[in-house]
């Protein structure tokens, strides 16, 4: 009997030790759930604000001009006068033709423009004799009328001798072959000593790339906004090419074509832009990135790119609430870029929104809350 007794206390005791571990266990889990349940984050109160409003694109640099050289004689190529990749000037000399034919017809055309001269100084001389005579009646009109028409005919022939004396010496100008624009000239596409047809021998390329074209294709949603929203009649735009991570080359200019149809294939629109390109850094056919200027003058609620969530039901933001608890607000988005997301819908002044890390927050979760300047930084 005295066993029985001394095992009942002891299975009491097990029991009571049981009982107060699991008390203990329950109260440390329930100021762990406490101390969970708060938590530290970084907010942003919204509030309508203007910024520079920026389309982000990618396109393709073309040149402003590209010329090929020809020239307007036919004749043996003579001389080479410049270095293919260097910078020409306009009217500056590039090739010279054999002029030997070309200086003979000059001489040629002059002689027969003095012999036809020759006969027109006559046909007047005859002419100012005969009148008189005429007058007088001492000389037949049908004579006189004889003489002025060879008068008529002679200074035609004259006319057409200065005309053809006057080509023949552009033909030997023309043996100069220049340069029609400013730019960098590629290399010679013909040997010195090869056979040159007039106007279908190309002999060389000039690109003028200062300015410089860009050309890219937004969609007509991005079109629409653009010239909804802009406030200049040619949008300015900054182009930025990298070339590596220490390289880069950044410019300016401004819109100065939008097509009137959009392609049936893309969907898109054809824009282009001229851009300044002072120092040449920027090649014809380069990829670029294009930040289109919109305007500045629009308040609107905007949220950084980096302050925003996906789920299945799209974009969303996690907020603090009067209540100081977190809840997510689903988002109609209006624009975005790299830089700010315009918020059409689920957002208003005086939100908190979180714009430290979301990741492992979740809705209904208390939050301490420390306000922090816009994280949009333009």
């Amino acid at each position: 009997m005295y066993l029985s007794k001394r095992i009942t206390v002891v299975i009491f005791t097990f029991i009571l030790a049981i009982f107060i571990t699991a008390c203990q266990d329950k109260k440390q889990n329930q100021n762990t759930e406490e101390k969970v349940k708060t938590v530290k984050v970084d907010v942003h109160t919204l509030k309508k604000q203007t910024y520079p409003i920026w389309v982000n694109f990618s396109g393709k640099t073309q040149a402003y001009k590209n010329v090929a050289i020809t020239s307007r004689v036919t004749g043996e190529l003579e001389n080479r006068y410049f270095e293919a990749g260097e910078f020409v000037k306009k009217d500056q000399l590039l090739f010279k033709i054999d002029d030997t034919k070309y200086k003979n017809i000059v001489e040629q055309k002059q002689a027969i423009l003095e012999k036809d001269k020759a006969s027109l100084n006559l046909a007047i001389a005859n002419v100012k004799r005969y009148t008189p005579l005429v007058k007088k009646g001492l000389a037949p009109k049908e004579k006189l009328d004889q003489l002025i028409a060879e008068q008529k005919q002679l200074k035609a022939v004259v006319d057409a001798d200065f005309a053809a004396l006057k080509q023949a010496k552009l033909d030997v100008e023309y043996t100069l072959i220049k340069a029609t624009i400013d730019g960098v000239i590629g290399k010679p596409l013909v040997d010195i000593g090869n056979m040159i047809n007039a106007s279908s021998t190309e002999l060389a390329k000039i690109v003028q790339s200062n300015p410089l074209y860009v050309n890219f294709n937004p969609s007509t949603d991005e079109v629409s906004l653009i010239k909804k929203y802009k406030s200049e009649n040619k949008p300015k735009v900054e182009v930025i090419q990298s070339q590596n991570e220490y390289n880069t080359v950044k410019t300016t200019g401004h819109v100065d074509f939008i097509d009137n149809v959009t392609s049936e294939t893309t969907g898109t629109v054809a824009m282009r832009a001229i851009i300044n390109n002072d120092e040449n850094l920027l090649l014809p056919g380069t990829f670029v990135e294009i930040n289109l200027f919109i305007t500045d003058k629009i308040p609107v609620i905007a949220v950084s790119p980096n302050n925003i969530g996906q789920n299945q039901l799209g974009s969303y933001v996690l907020v603090v609430n009067e209540n100081n608890k977190i809840e997510t607000r689903q988002l109609e988005l209006n624009y975005s870029n790299k830089d700010l997301i315009i918020i059409s819908k689920g957002l208003k002044e005086g939100d908190k929104v979180i714009v430290s890390d979301i990741t492992k927050l979740r809705n209904g979760v208390t939050a301490e809350t420390t306000e922090v300047a816009n994280p949009i930084k333009l």
